[in-house]
Formats: structure tokens, C-alpha cells, sequence
């Protein structure tokens, strides 16, 4: 919250009280009082524009503004207890907007020695038909935003956070458009468009892939984080699945889902799911070589042979499989994933990594821990590291969305921590340590890197 949010609300409060409890000798005072919180709103407008929040303050303060020139000392104990009933209960109306969620949320930030860049490829794969959308001229779009080092006298505007601001649907996934009106003030901490440092001829790639129906935008604290260590991550959303993207023609796309014809634990609907995240990884991949020379180089800075994999949730899940079917691969790491249909034979053991929130209520996770042993089988073992403190949505950045109390009941509820910034940064420095070994051959070790943080356990591979 921004100091003017946290004055407003305290002189509100404090206004609304003298009203309600009406003593003779705070009467002088209330005029005054409403003229500055009239004055507050004004300058909020002006500096920052309207949030939705203040909505039922506004109506508050023209309330309390006509009781104070025309309430009459006269009026009878009934109408006096009504009009404080009202009073608490607007105040309360006030209030709750700030208690659940933040009109412009603040990241994590990241850690590492570099500044961050960001830009964004939005490519279409013309030797594939769009197979979710009912227009047979349709080709298969990919959309990657990269995350990089960049040159230390980097000073562009820092990336809008989520795609297509500005001409949002009237619903993103289940949440109204008006909740995103001051995303764009969100700082990512990525400078659009900076240049790429040059400390380095070539960076390492971490490809980087969501969980099911995400969005990119919701992994930006660990994105930027990456990139703050010295990798160029590239975030991938996959059209039609994620919940908003932008396509190469400036469409918007949005979720289309038909599992009509699929059983009751849509098994089928994610296989094929995460085939076609398969195919858009292996894409991703063939641009990083093929595509060298355009968008001002940028794609030279990359290191073809040195790329390794990451997500979260169906994402983890897509980045196992993806290096069992892709030698370009040298490392995978799965955050919290399930695995879908079978494993494609690997070539040889692979660095594998399973960094996974609280597991506790093992009778839940009978397929996730299935899944996740025949992949450390078949990649020849790996680490695991348990986050004891962190619900499944705490890689991501939903738990910085939501206000403090409205964290601190979600917690109480999903039984996570509510230090969403400890979570990110544990992460960060885990999968950094874990690629940084696999990429140089070299003995990382991760215990060490996890017993920075409290609650982090390595539990065995069978």
C-alpha cells in the first residue's frame, strides 16, 4: 500500500469514529475532518487515478459530509442508532477492499548480481494447424518472454505485468477485468527491451513453463530472480491454455477447454495437453538457432548447448518429459508437478531435481508420488527438497496479490507459510545452484544452499 492509501484509511477510520460516537466535544472538529479526507481523495486521483478500492469510501465520506452541515442535534435515539449502524457498516464496506486484495501488488525482488531485462517473442509455427480453435486457417502461435542480464546502465521502463493490458477481456479466468486497472504500475523489476549484458558472449537458457492455465505474468518474482543469477530464462505461454496471452497478430487468447468426451480425472485431456506443450518446447527450442541474427542479436546471446528446463505444476511435469525426448536438455527441474501418461525412455541418466511444497497428507498425493519415482527412476535418481512451509501456490506470485489479513486467512486455511518472498527466493537459489552444477559438471551442494532457509528438508529418492 502507498502512504496516501494507509493516511486515508487512518483519517477515515478516525472520522467515521467521532461520527458514530458523536461526544459534543469532537463536533467542532468534523467539518475540518471530512474537508481533509475530501482533499486525500482528490490528490489520490490526480497522483495515481482511480482504484476500485475507494469506492466505498467515497461513498462514505458524502455521508458523513451531509450528516456534518445537516444532522440537527434533535433527531430521536432510534434514528441516531440507525444512522450508526449505517456508519459502522460502511466503514467496514471501507475497509474490506484493502483487507483482501492490493491495487498494486510488489513483487519479490530479485537477489542476484545483475540487472534484468525482459522482452517478449510472440512467433507462430506455420508446419502446425492450431488444433484448439475451430478456424482451419489457424496456425500455432508460441508466445516467450525473456528474462536476461542486462547491461548495467539499462534504463527503459520496466515490462507491463501481465499480457494485453488494455485490452483485457471482461474476465481473465474467473477474475473481472477490474481487479488488473493498475497492474501496469506493478513493478517487475525487468527493463523492457534492455539491452543484453555483454559480460558474457553467450548465457545458459533456463525454459521456463507454467502450470495449467496459467499465465506467465504469475512466476515474475522467480523469472526476474533467475535472471538476476546470470541465466536467460524464457517464459512460455501456451495459447488457448494459459489464461490471457497476446498473439503475433495482436489477439487476444484466452482458455478454451473441451474435455467433454474424456473421463472423470481427465487423464486423456492431459496427456494431450502436455503433448502440445511438448511440441511447443521443442519449437522454442528449434528458434534459438534457427532465428540467429534477427531481433537485434539477441538470440546469439544464447547458448545452444547449454539449456535446461523448469515449471511448476503441469509445468514441472512437461519439463521432465521434454528432456526425456529432447538431448538438447541437460537439466530438468519439476516444481510441485504430476505426471500425465508415460514417461518417454530417456537417453542415459539426466540431472533431475523435484522441489515440492508440503506433502504431508500423503493419501492426496498417490499419483504425484507415483509419477514423480518413476521419473528419478528413469533419469537415474536426483535431489528432492521438500518446503514445508509452502502451499502449491506459493512458487507463484498469487500469494503477493492478495493483502496481508487476506494472506495471512489463506494461509491459516491451505496450512502454508505466509512469507511468499522466502518461498521465491529459496527457489530461486535451489534450481540456481542445481543448474549451475549440471551445466559445469561439477558437485553442487544443494543441502548446504537449503538449510539457508528454515523449513526446507531433503527427503530420499527411492
Amino acid at each position: 500500500m502507498k502512504s496516501i492509501d494507509v493516511i486515508f484509511l487512518i483519517v477515515l477510520i478516525t472520522i467515521a469514529t467521532f461520527f458514530t460516537v458523536m461526544p459534543k466535544r469532537f463536533k467542532g472538529i468534523l467539518k475540518p475532518l471530512c474537508a481533509f479526507t475530501i482533499v486525500l481523495a482528490l490528490v489520490q486521483l490526480l497522483i495515481y487515478g482511480f482504484y476500485w478500492h475507494y469506492l466505498p469510501g467515497y461513498l462514505l465520506i458524502v455521508v458523513m459530509a451531509m450528516m456534518a452541515v445537516f444532522l440537527k442535534e434533535d433527531i430521536s435515539k432510534l434514528k441516531k442508532r440507525l444512522l450508526r449502524f449505517t456508519l459502522v457498516i460502511m466503514l467496514l464496506a471501507s475497509i474490506l477492499p484493502w483487507l483482501i486484495l492490493l491495487p498494486v501488488p510488489v513483487l519479490t525482488k530479485p537477489q542476484g548480481d545483475y540487472k534484468v531485462g525482459t522482452r517478449i517473442f510472440r512467433w507462430a509455427d506455420n508446419s502446425r494447424d492450431e488444433q484448439i480453435t475451430p478456424d482451419p486457417n489457424d496456425k500455432r502461435n508460441v508466445v516467450v518472454q525473456a528474462w536476461y542480464p542486462a547491461e548495467e546502465n539499462a534504463g527503459t521502463s520496466h515490462s507491463d505485468y501481465l499480457d494485453g493490458l488494455g485490452h483485457l477481456p471482461e474476465k481473465v479466468g474467473i477474475v473481472p477485468r477490474w481487479i488488473f486497472d493498475h497492474y501496469d504500475q506493478i513493478n517487475t523489476y525487468g527493463m523492457m527491451n534492455a539491452p543484453i549484458s555483454k559480460m558474457q558472449s553467450q548465457w545458459p537458457v533456463v525454459i521456463f513453463l507454467t502450470g495449467n492455465g496459467a499465465s506467465r505474468a504469475f512466476y515474475t518474482s522467480v523469472l526476474a530472480g533467475l535472471a538476476s543469477h546470470g541465466y536467460v530464462v524464457l517464459a512460455i505461454d501456451h495459447p488457448y491454455e494459459a489464461m490471457i496471452t497476446q498473439l503475433a497478430n495482436g489477439k487476444i487468447a484466452t482458455t478454451i477447454e473441451d474435455h467433454s468426451n474424456d473421463g472423470p480425472d481427465l487423464t486423456n485431456f492431459m496427456i494431450g495437453r502436455l503433448n502440445t506443450r511438448i511440441a511447443d518446447i521443442r519449437f522454442v527450442i528449434d528458434q534459438i538457432g534457427s532465428q540467429k541474427g534477427s531481433a537485434d542479436d539477441f538470440l546469439s546471446a544464447l547458448d545452444q548447448n547449454r539449456i535446461v528446463i523448469a515449471g511448476h505444476s503441469l509445468g514441472g511435469a512437461s519439463a521432465a518429459v521434454a528432456m526425456a525426448v529432447d538431448s538438447r536438455i541437460k537439466a530438468a527441474a519439476n516444481i510441485d508437478g504430476t505426471l500425465y501418461g508415460e514417461l518417454p525412455e530417456p537417453n542415459g541418466p539426466r540431472p533431475f531435481l523435484l522441489l515440492e511444497s508440503n506433502k504431508s497428507e500423503k493419501d492426496r498425493y498417490v499419483r504425484y508420488e507415483k509419477g514423480n519415482q518413476k521419473l528419478f527412476r528413469q533419469f537415474g535418481g536426483g535431489y528432492r527438497y521438500e518446503l514445508v512451509e509452502a502451499d502449491h501456490y506459493s512458487f507463484t506470485d498469487a500469494p503477493l496479490l492478495l493483502a496481508f489479513p487476506a494472506r495471512l486467512f489463506a494461509g491459516r486455511i491451505l496450512g502454508f507459510g505466509n512469507i511468499p518472498t522466502r518461498t521465491h527466493n529459496a527457489t530461486v537459489d535451489i534450481l540456481n545452484a542445481f543448474f549451475y552444477g549440471a551445466l559445469n559438471n561439477r558437485f553442487t551442494d544443494l543441502d548446504s544452499v537449503a538449510a539457508r532457509y528454515q523449513g526446507i528438508m531433503r527427503k530420499p529418492v527411492d
